[in-house]
């Protein structure tokens, strides 16, 4: 006996009627377009994507760029064993040479073991030989541990193989002199990303000096080098992270962008040449004591002091920056740029959590240290966008942030982000008058 049909049942059924009705819109994409999507997959992902239907089954031989994470293609990767390391091998082989389109970019995550027994060395060889529009490879030898307690993680890169790239990703190596042929020719090479690395003086400026051409460069928690020189003209780009270092000096008319932070540097040795620099963002780790503090960077590369005969910032649009508005030490060179910066449009300042400080000493109270500053033409015309972090309610946070609201002409906007503990104070800013009809006054509250 046929069960009854439901009511239930009959809006299942004419739900399905309506979906069959509609236009499968993926299937309409050529399958150019289809392998572009698949292409922002892992290759174990993409790959999965052939079981979709028998037109699917090729597609992801024809993706522009492969993407092999070990991390997430094998599950014993991340306490793998030699034997695991020679089947990731074979697999990733398997794909190489399986694959039938060109490749525009690859990224491969190994093992150490994949670097000792030359399998990264082929798979490079193999991707550069045959893909002549190679342009972006990023490499990365995964472990628990940094390439500094790894004995033989040095890559033995073929002389020119980076020639053709216009984007190099390297993480967790150890760079020897000998990997300098493998920078021959890199004229071509635009970005340049080095992170976790170990090299000595001689290589990293070696590498830089042989790249131009770059318009991008950072170089992230990497050791064993002290003195760090930068000479691009092409420059527009550096970040630099978790350093340790002697002396930095950066060459680079066209520098528009500089990213610092937790940079263990003397003050006086952070030399940085650029007219044109844009964005600056420093930022510190507080529990370094020799870590370089912002208002370090603001003086040495000024010319707050006679020492120094340019001031990049004086075309500065946007500051990023972690300083401590309560020390009178590390206010007056923000004082001073600010002065100083005639175009500045945004500015970012988080304040540090600090028990306690050394200040300095004026002869009028530093209650009114920010009332008795001139009107600078980009606080009275030209700055747009403030954002403060980390706002306790202190008088000296409260007196710069009152100098803004009652004295920028053309200020749009003021975020105060706080701790839910001092909301009532941020909150009392908002009765202030306002120098600006269209500033706009936001506290959004941390819990």
């Amino acid at each position: 006996m046929m069960r009854p049909i439901t009511r239930k049942k009959v809006r299942a059924n004419e739900r399905v009627n309506r979906n069959q009705g509609k236009p499968d819109l993926i299937s309409t994409l050529p399958d150019g377009v289809l392998s572009s999507i698949l292409s922002s997959l892992s290759i174990d992902e993409a790959v999965r994507s052939s079981i979709l239907s028998k037109r699917w089954i090729p597609l992801w031989k024809y993706a522009p760029h492969l993407d092999f994470d070990g991390t997430r293609m094998m599950k014993s990767f991340v306490n793998a064993t030699g034997k695991d390391a020679r089947e990731y091998g074979k697999l990733v082989n398997s794909v190489l040479h399986h694959h039938l389109g060109d490749l525009i970019s690859c990224r491969f995550i190994h093992l150490p073991k994949n670097l000792i027994v030359g399998d990264v060395k082929g798979w490079i060889e193999y991707v550069m030989e045959k893909n002549k529009r190679m342009t972006h490879l990023s490499l990365e030898c995964w472990s628990s541990i940094c390439c500094y307690d790894i004995k033989d993680m040095k890559p033995n890169f073929r002389s020119k193989i980076f020639s053709v790239l216009c984007s190099l990703e390297l993480t967790n190596y150890v760079l020897a002199r000998s990997v300098l042929s493998a920078f021959e020719s890199c004229e071509n090479l635009k970005i340049l990303k080095l992170k976790k690395m170990k090299m000595k003086n001689e290589t990293i400026n070696g590498i830089l000096k042989k790249c131009l051409g770059l318009e991008k460069f950072s170089l992230i928690g990497s050791i064993g080098f002290d003195i760090l020189k930068i000479k691009s003209p092409g420059l527009k780009f550096l970040e630099l992270k978790k350093l340790r270092v002697k002396e930095i000096e950066v060459y680079a008319e066209d520098l528009q962008v500089v990213v610092i932070d937790s940079l263990v540097c003397p003050g006086k040795c952070l030399k940085i040449y650029s007219q044109n620099l844009r964005t600056f963002s420093s930022s510190y780790d507080q529990t370094t004591q020799m870590s370089l503090k912002t208002h370090e960077i603001l003086e040495n590369c000024s010319d707050l002091f006679e020492s120094q005969m340019t001031n990049i910032f004086l075309f500065l649009l946007t500051l990023s920056i972690e300083l401590n508005l309560n020390n009178l030490r590390e206010v007056l060179p923000l004082s001073y740029i600010l002065r100083s910066c005639i175009h500045l449009k945004t500015l970012e300042i988080t304040i540090p959590i600090v028990e306690a400080f050394e200040d300095c000493e004026l002869p009028y109270p530093k209650s009114i240290f920010w009332e008795r500053q001139q009107m600078y033409n980009c606080i009275n015309h030209k700055i747009k966008f403030v954002t403060m972090r980390g706002f306790t309610g202190k008088v000296q946070e409260v007196k710069f942030l009152k100098h803004l609201i009652t004295r920028a002409c053309v200020m749009e906007k003021i975020n105060v982000i706080c701790d839910s503990r001092f909301v009532d104070e941020a909150n009392d800013l908002l009765s202030l008058p306002r120098a600006s009809p269209y500033l706009s006054i936001i506290v959004k509250s941390k819990t």
